[in-house]
């Protein structure tokens, strides 16, 4: 008797396109709360809050779209935080002392800026710093989003259904769900059990 042999099918390219290094001129869509995780390096384990955040670039479609491009951050605005060094580069001045006690970043949904994109030395196309927006900039195509870990924690999961699965599985790792999770209305808290029979 001949067997039925399972295969995991053909490998699809990914219609994902980078932007190709250089400046452009982009808007901030997305700020994404992606709570306190785990960073371990060299043996050393801390725990951070990050964001994500996201840019479009309107000079540069990829199928009829605007292309988009993201960079992670610690949410911190000590001077050497990257965070604090790309907000203070893109605004053109220095946080004040009372800006630093507490900056809310989804003010940057909506505001331009100018983007150095380069290939880093892992040959990755990422944000290397961000400028004051110094030309015009096209009408925004993608819609805002603002997403925060408290609120989806007081149980509103509207944009936590929108984000992609990679990022919404990057928020299920956070510090602040580990000892909790959201109930998603399946008895589960979004996790079906899965029954493997041999």
């Amino acid at each position: 008797m001949a067997g039925l042999i399972a295969t995991a099918g053909e490998t699809k390219s990914s219609s994902f396109k980078e932007l190709d290094p250089g400046l452009y001129s982009a808007r901030c869509i997305r700020v994404i709360d992606l709570g306190t995780q785990k960073n371990e390096y060299q043996g050393n384990v801390k725990w951070q809050r990050q964001v994500l955040v996201v840019w479009e670039v309107p000079s540069q479609l990829h199928e009829g779209t605007p292309m988009t491009i993201s960079k992670f951050y610690t949410l911190s605005l000590f001077e050497k935080a990257k965070l604090a060094q790309d907000l203070t580069s893109w605004r053109g001045k220095p946080f004040t002392e009372t800006e630093k006690q507490g900056f809310d970043i989804s003010k940057l949904l909506g505001v331009g800026c100018t983007l150095n994109v380069i290939q880093n030395e892992r040959g990755k196309i990422v944000v290397h710093n961000i400028m004051p927006l110094n030309d015009t900039i096209e009408e925004q195509f993608h819609p805002s989003m603002f997403f925060s870990i408290d609120e989806y924690l007081n149980g509103n999961e509207d944009v936590f259904d929108e984000l992609s699965d990679g990022i919404r599985n990057i928020v299920l790792r956070a510090q602040e769900l580990q000892d909790r999770s959201p109930d998603r209305g399946d008895g589960g808290n979004g996790a079906a059990e899965e029954v493997v029979p041999f």
